[in-house]
């Protein structure tokens, strides 16, 4: 019975490989040897066809069950729970996803795709994974406002920091490094107590640097009146250096966030959150990596000597990590 079974399990393989062979080539083979051969051009193919086997079974949960937590871009697991497939992928969708082959290897960096870029996947000599599904139903979480307003104006989009920009805090005040980029606001207060700008250790005295900080005093990020152009809902501006490089730099509103609950992401700054919101916040500089975004809670509040300032609180990885995190805050 054992060699039965090991036979059955040797012409299975033997079966798996036939159907593929011819389907990738030597040229593939090379291009892996130039990614070093973390994934098979076979073992691709094969899991390029796995997730069009169920694109075209509409098998939902099948296609779902292959998402690691959350998507890039995409639909959240909650919000396709109980929906059909045909209530998230039009037949457009299904057609578009089934008009190409699948490929023996990555585009680039930016790992496998199907349909053009409708499916973007992962693949490796230990298995798979999709990250991002686009042109599927929209989950509307709620009605963008377009900038946000003090004093009835527009917050400028220098006004929001990325911890990562301000890590250098995280070693001055013996902060952990990973949970200052997380959660920076739980170290507001103490920690680090001192939220004026700081230089750069890389920083000669005889250049042009610019000073480092992650908390903006409004006075002097908020540059009263400016042009900006309304991206989807979203706060645009673009910028010319001294040098004619072009930078475009943009947040947008995906949520309002309760203030007591912003508080309690800034235990020790001294002083209560007035308000709060969820956004998106991006560059672009050009190139093929395209634009730049993190996803984070930024507060308002009225700090000794500083005034109202925004003090960036907590980020997630994936807009879709965030909103499951509003979730369970509202």
């Amino acid at each position: 019975m054992g060699n039965f079974l090991i036979c059955c399990l040797v012409l299975t393989t033997f079966c798996i490989s036939s159907a593929f062979a011819g389907q990738c080539t030597k040229e593939d083979q090379e291009y892996a040897d130039f990614w070093d051969n973390y994934y098979t051009p076979d073992g691709a193919y094969a899991y390029g066809l796995k997730i069009q086997q169920m694109v075209k079974n509409k098998d939902l949960q099948g296609i779902f069950s292959l998402v690691k937590g959350e998507l890039t871009n995409g639909p959240r697991k909650k919000f396709i729970e109980n929906k059909a497939f045909n209530d998230v992928f039009s037949n457009e969708w299904v057609k578009n996803v089934l008009s190409t082959k699948p490929s023996c290897g990555p585009v680039g960096w930016r790992g496998f795709m199907l349909g053009n870029g409708t499916i973007w996947y992962n693949q490796s000599k230990t298995g798979g994974n999709i990250v991002s599904i686009n042109g599927a139903e929209e989950e509307i979480i709620e009605k963008s406002l377009v900038g946000w307003t003090i004093d009835k104006k527009v917050v400028h989009p220098s006004c929001f920091n990325d911890p990562w920009e301000s890590r250098e805090l995280a070693e001055m005040f013996s902060v952990d490094e990973r949970q200052f980029l997380k959660t920076p606001g739980r170290f507001m207060g103490k920690p680090i107590t001192d939220f004026a700008p700081i230089k750069a250790s890389w920083c000669r005295d005889d250049d042009e640097c610019a000073d480092i900080q992650l908390v903006e005093e409004l006075s002097q990020c908020n540059l009263g009146k400016f042009d900006f152009e309304d991206k989807d809902g979203g706060v645009l501006i673009e910028v010319i250096d001294e040098d004619g490089w072009k930078y475009q730099h943009k947040y947008r509103i995906l949520s309002q966030f309760n203030s007591d609950k912003c508080s309690e992401l800034a235990p020790d700054i001294g002083v209560e959150c007035k308000e709060s919101y969820l956004l998106s916040v991006s560059d672009y500089s050009g190139g093929s990596k395209g634009w730049d975004t993190s996803y984070g809670i930024y507060g308002l509040f009225d700090l000794p000597n500083f005034g109202n300032s925004i003090v960036p609180l907590i980020f997630f990885g994936k807009k879709n990590e965030a909103f499951n995190y509003l979730d369970t805050k509202n």
